[in-house]
């Protein structure tokens, strides 16, 4: 399938708009119970693209989520950046912007070309639509994944933006799709998320570390997850306040189409 007959998938702001229509007073979530998942899609509310000029272009030209410095958690069971393949210092620390956290799905299409994706900022009110609304349902079309079965195209994908504490101040985005990984950011926010309840208003500051747990497997032994170690607090009005938005990331390359985690 090529790039011209892909099916389009929303924006982030098409998607919120589209939720917020929904929520509306007679939209369709106000005409159902409370508790049923609503389609993000084949609904009949329209929905106007609010979008500048300038911010449909960029949405078409640079999809892309990541803020500053690619970080992933490597086959080396260790947090490397993506750019250079460089390990992370075990001493560094790291600002945790929480209410910048982008969650949603991403579907790669091969090498060179930009992913799909229905993405949005988790603190911001994105909810992620249900993953049968995404299309490409039919398994026997699937590729096949790294255990050789196959492989659900869309990926449930997490990017945490962080900010170095030292005078650089340099910002990198760790992304992941891998369930180990969205655990261990997903145990971030929980931890986030009670602080905020005693003590608005901070960032927690942590490090990159490696923690992991024996499989019940034996086969499969000891299985490395990346940990993020809370060290501190940090008031939110000194940290960075990035634009992380897919109209606003102007990043010119995106790494590692195609790639899945293991």
């Amino acid at each position: 399938m090529t790039a011209s007959t892909r099916r389009k998938i929303p924006t982030v702001g098409q998607v919120l708009q589209r939720q917020k229509a929904d929520h509306a007073p007679g939209g369709i979530a106000a005409q159902t119970n409370s508790n049923a998942v609503v389609p993000a899609a084949g609904t009949a509310v329209a929905v106007p693209d609010t979008r500048s000029l300038v911010e449909r272009y960029l949405d078409e030209i640079a999809p892309a989520s990541i803020v500053g410095r690619l970080i992933k958690f490597g086959k080396e069971a260790r947090f490397v950046t993506d750019d250079d393949g460089e390990p992370v210092a075990e001493n560094a620390e790291f600002t945790v912007l929480t209410d910048q956290t982008l969650v949603g799905w991403i579907k790669f299409n091969g090498e060179g070309v930009p992913p799909d994706r229905c993405q949005g900022l988790l603190y911001d009110g994105f909810t992620m639509p249900a993953r049968d609304t995404m299309g490409d349902l039919d398994q026997s079309k699937w590729a096949e994944g790294l255990d050789k079965r196959p492989a659900d195209p869309w990926q449930h994908q997490m990017c945490l933006v962080l900010q170095s504490t030292d005078e650089s101040a340099q910002l990198f985005t760790f992304a992941t799709s891998s369930k180990t990984g969205r655990r261990a950011v997903g145990n971030l926010l929980r931890h986030y998320n009670r602080v905020q309840k005693t003590d608005p208003g901070q960032y927690p500051v942590v490090k990159l570390q490696t923690g992991g747990f024996q499989h019940s497997d034996p086969r499969i032994g000891w299985v490395s997850t990346p940990m993020f170690t809370v060290i501190g607090r940090r008031s939110r009005d000194s940290a960075a306040k990035p634009d992380t938005s897919l109209s606003t990331d102007l990043n010119d390359a995106i790494p590692d189409f195609g790639k899945r985690e293991p």
